[in-house]
């Protein structure tokens, strides 16, 4: 009997066990293990005649804490939130109970959303229900988004808060209207609060981050409409410029207003100022270079710089010697090869393909180093750069490539003022102007040097270089066509593979440098137009002036 009693007993104490260890704490801990986030958050806002606006928005998160998920409205100025709907990655729809209590248990808020009234605004929550990844679908209205200016109307909210629970890692934010396109014609647009893109794009205006979101990153709205697109039910006086000027204080906005109109006044001058002067200014500077008359400069078979691409890509430059901008980059790929850094390899089709054999460009070579990252992100996850696959990634990373071509003239620069070949003006000595003759004498040399009797050997390292320098001087293909004629067994041995093969790797290395420069002159592009609301990069800084924003939001 007292056995029975005590293995009943022992059941009863294990059952509970196997309860308590169902109950949902159970699994908090194991839970809490992982880390919270907020994967993505993609906005779509669409725009009614009237200024109102609709709001869908998606959040894909891990939550690993707290009882509900809030959105904050604050400083709305008259905007009235309706309308609340939510549901998870289930396809549940949640309850809608009003106003929302924040002290109730998570069992209680499980299910349930609700608008919480703070201040001089309102947060919509709703339960997370529990812990783990979700996703989370919100939609919303809001009135008198779009109001009345004596000139324009315009829209000027905060879509994403800053001081989130965690920093989302991506954010993507789309506005249209449900009556007509949204185009440069009748629309301008900013952005603000986060380092990213604004574009125009199948009628709608496009927020998309090109960096990670900090936690004090947010995304502001500016868009600027032409009279008579909406009929808003609330206005205001005073002018556009008025409250442009506001949110441009303190953005890097402001650096492109005087941008823009140098370029303005550059095109006007164009008509204006003899283009003689321009061709003495260049002619003065590359008689300072040299030292002499560039026509006065002979044939060297030299290295010069002792190698440098940057110092010499600079002079090259300055000079005009290449045809073609960025052509460092097609040098650099060919030097990678002869250091063993990149591979040489063939697909199916026969289509040269780069490969990554494990080495790096020296640290210190922040230039070769700053390419090298590029074409590495660029060829994905199987580390192999394919045909074309450097320019797509180029066209989606502009400011990246941008930086990259500013990168390779400021180190130019400031090598050859540390090397004791120029000024930090960028003034040339007389060791940086011998050295700026050899460059300008090696091109005439590898352009000419089937006709100037150069037959005795040379060593096998300095026809590599020599092909490199041909590709900085974007005459890379007749520096291997000649070659190729003169000595084929030097030929075979300088490349270690048949000149097709060499061909495609030539041309493969000027459509990156090509690939460069389209990106480079799209950026540029897109800075001068940006400040005038034609799309463009966006601004981390200003945006002041903004409604429907505030700070917070996430799991709480």
């Amino acid at each position: 009997m007292g056995s029975r009693t005590a293995h009943s007993a022992f059941m009863r104490a294990a059952a509970l066990l196997a309860a308590l260890l169902g109950m949902p704490w159970a699994g908090l801990s194991v839970a809490r293990a992982a880390e919270p986030q907020i994967r993505s958050i993609d906005i779509e806002v669409t725009l009614h005649r009237d200024g109102s606006a609709s709001f869908t928005e998606d959040w894909d998160v891990t939550v690993t804490e707290g009882t509900e998920w809030y959105l904050v409205r604050q400083n709305l100025d008259g905007m009235e939130v309706s309308g609340l709907s939510v549901t998870d990655e289930t396809g549940r729809r949640y309850a809608d109970i009003g106003e929302w209590d924040i002290d109730r248990s998570m069992a209680e808020k499980a299910g349930k959303s609700g608008i919480r009234h703070s201040g001089d605004g309102v947060e919509l929550c709703w339960g997370v229900g529990g812990y783990g990844d979700h996703r989370y679908s919100v939609s919303y209205r809001m009135s008198r988004v779009v109001r009345a200016l004596d000139d324009y109307d315009y829209l000027h909210m905060q879509l994403v808060s800053p001081g989130l629970s965690s920093a989302p890692q991506a954010v993507a934010v789309s506005i249209g209207c449900d009556f007509a396109q949204l185009d440069t014609a009748s629309v301008r647009a900013w952005g603000f609060g986060f380092a990213g893109e604004c574009s125009f794009s199948d009628g709608r205006v496009i927020y998309s981050g090109t960096e990670p979101f900090r936690h004090e990153s947010s995304v502001i709205a500016l868009l600027r409409f032409d009279k008579g697109l909406f009929s808003p039910t609330a206005g205001e006086a005073g002018s556009f410029d008025e409250v442009l000027d506001r949110a441009l204080e303190g953005s890097d906005y402001e650096d492109d207003g005087p941008a823009f109109a140098v370029i303005i006044l550059i095109m006007l001058a164009a008509f204006l100022i003899p283009i003689l002067l321009t061709v003495a200014a260049r002619a003065v500077r590359r008689r300072q270079i040299l030292g002499m008359k560039p026509k006065d400069v002979g044939w060297c078979r030299d290295i010069p710089f002792r190698g440098s691409l940057a110092e010499s890509a600079y002079v090259c430059t300055e000079l005009g010697l290449a045809q073609k901008r960025d052509t460092i980059a097609a040098a650099l790929i060919l030097r990678m090869i002869h250091l063993g850094i990149l591979n040489i390899g063939k697909d199916s089709r026969g289509r040269v393909e780069l490969s990554f054999t494990g080495r790096r460009p020296a640290e210190d070579d922040r230039v070769a180093l700053g390419l090298y990252e590029m074409m590495r992100e660029a060829s994905g996850s199987d580390s192999v750069l394919q045909e074309k696959e450097f320019s797509k990634w180029a066209k989606k990373h502009l400011s990246k490539v941008a930086a990259w071509t500013k990168l390779c003239g400021r180190q130019g620069l400031r090598a050859l003022a540390a090397d004791g070949y120029a000024t930090k003006s960028g003034r040339f000595l007389p060791e940086g102007q011998a050295e700026a003759r050899k460059l300008a004498g090696l091109k005439n040399f590898l352009l000419d040097f089937s006709l100037t009797g150069e037959r005795e050997a040379a060593e096998v390292s300095l026809w590599k270089e020599y092909l490199v320098f041909g590709a900085l001087l974007g005459i890379a293909d007749k520096v291997a066509e000649q070659l190729r004629d003169i000595r084929p067994e030097l030929f075979t041995e300088a490349q270690e593979y048949d000149y097709p093969t060499l061909e495609q790797v030539i041309l493969r290395s000027m459509l990156l440098s090509r690939a460069i420069t389209n990106s480079s002159q799209a950026y540029a592009a897109q800075k001068a137009g940006r400040s005038s609301g034609l799309g463009g990069g966006t601004s981390f800084g200003g945006g002041g002036g903004f409604r429907g924003g505030g700070f917070g939001g996430g799991s709480r």
